[in-house]
């Protein structure tokens, strides 16, 4: 049995990934289907890639990822190939920023193609070749071989006059912020030193240092904290707080996606 995942930005209250799942399974009955997230924030390029690339590494080899995020077609769909796991979608970007190093192979998809394919990829071509793969069948039966791709780096802090300027790539359900810094980054960049992190909040001074978890001792709630997420990337979050009451730390510190936050650092 085969994993096939759906990232998509077509939410929940639409019928296109149930039809997508559908037809995978006319094609491919043994298929074991993951959502990873069907509510990507529409045409958001960055967020799927963010919440892709946290947790491929976890899936068992041979599994199949489908990326249906701004999936129109301009140019040929891919088949993305990096430590015996299959990425497929379209060629804008999110397949690049799915990594750190360069994928081990890059296909593009060479099955014949509908006017309705062009519109709607997910529900018929990406599908069809998730099944190929989830039969035992290989790239080269569907696709023909590439190196040629749109290449974007995912979106990571920089270094800036004495500190390190992040940005706010991901609001969860809870409201809490995610930053485009990590352990790997920290260790880096800060490592023993002292730091301070800058959002606006109660706290004037800023957040001088990292929890352990997201429930932290003696934390009032309502009061910013930093917390490492489960993927190691940075989290501005509030105790007892999210969109559905009112709050969460994005909505009451006055953040939206892609805003900036500063981290100075202590010599």
């Amino acid at each position: 049995m085969s994993i096939v995942t759906f990232t998509t930005d077509y939410g929940n209250r639409d019928y296109r990934v149930a039809i997508a799942r559908a037809q995978l399974l006319n094609w491919a009955p043994t298929a074991m289907i993951i959502d990873i997230a069907t509510s990507v924030t529409h045409f958001d390029t960055i967020e799927a890639a963010y919440l892709l690339r946290s947790c491929w590494k976890s899936f068992p080899m041979g599994t199949v990822h489908i990326l249906g995020v701004k999936s129109y077609l301009k140019h040929d769909p891919l088949v993305v190939i990096k430590d015996n796991q299959f990425f497929i979608g379209t060629d804008n970007g999110i397949l690049s920023m799915i990594f750190d190093e360069s994928p081990d192979e890059i296909w593009k998809l060479d099955l014949p193609m509908s006017e309705h394919d062009y519109e709607f990829p997910l529900g018929h071509l990406f599908v069809q070749a998730a099944a190929h793969f989830v039969r035992g069948g290989s790239p080269a039966m569907i696709a023909r071989k590439t190196d040629q791709m749109d290449w974007i780096q995912f979106p990571m802090a920089q270094m800036e006059n004495g500190g390190i300027r992040c940005n706010v790539i991901h609001i969860d359900d809870y409201g809490n912020m995610i930053l485009n810094f990590n352990k790997e980054m920290f260790q880096e960049s800060i490592g023993k030193r002292g730091f301070t992190i800058h959002a606006r909040s109660a706290q004037k001074s800023g957040m001088r240092s990292i929890m352990d978890s997201f429930l932290p001792e003696g934390m009032a709630d309502g009061i910013p904290f930093a917390v490492w997420g489960a993927n190691d990337y940075l989290v501005v979050a509030m105790r007892n707080t999210s969109v559905q009451n009112g709050g969460g730390a994005a909505r009451m510190l006055g953040y939206q996606k892609m805003s900036s936050i500063f981290i100075e650092i202590h010599d």
